[in-house]
């Protein structure tokens, strides 16, 4: 007794093809989409850390910050000085606007 197996496969027609493919494939997009949104809310629930109401209520200290000058550093005065003489005869414009004449 011999069984010969005979290949005859279904295969459907290109027209029914050609309506699936891109139905299946939106399908299988949304279908992806909508697991990795779901894989994110699960981490941002996860993430987040309540604090005590102690915790809560308290307030960290404002730092003041000073400006310490460097040695090196122009003062006021001599930058205008400074832009007024570098700026003579230039376009009153950029780092020169307002300094190309002399009020």
């Amino acid at each position: 007794m011999s069984i010969s197996s005979s290949s005859t496969a279904t295969t459907l027609p290109a027209k029914v093809k050609a309506r699936w493919a891109p139905l299946l494939l939106s399908a299988g997009l949304a279908l992806c989409l909508t697991a990795a949104d779901a894989q994110t809310s699960e981490k941002k629930t996860k993430t987040k850390k309540t604090k005590p109401p102690a915790a809560q209520a308290r307030a960290k200290p404002s730092v003041k910050v000073t400006h310490q000058p460097s040695p090196s550093e122009e003062s006021s005065a001599e930058r205008e000085r400074r832009l007024y003489r570098e700026c003579q005869g230039r376009p009153n414009a950029g780092a020169c606007l307002g300094y190309t004449r002399k009020p």
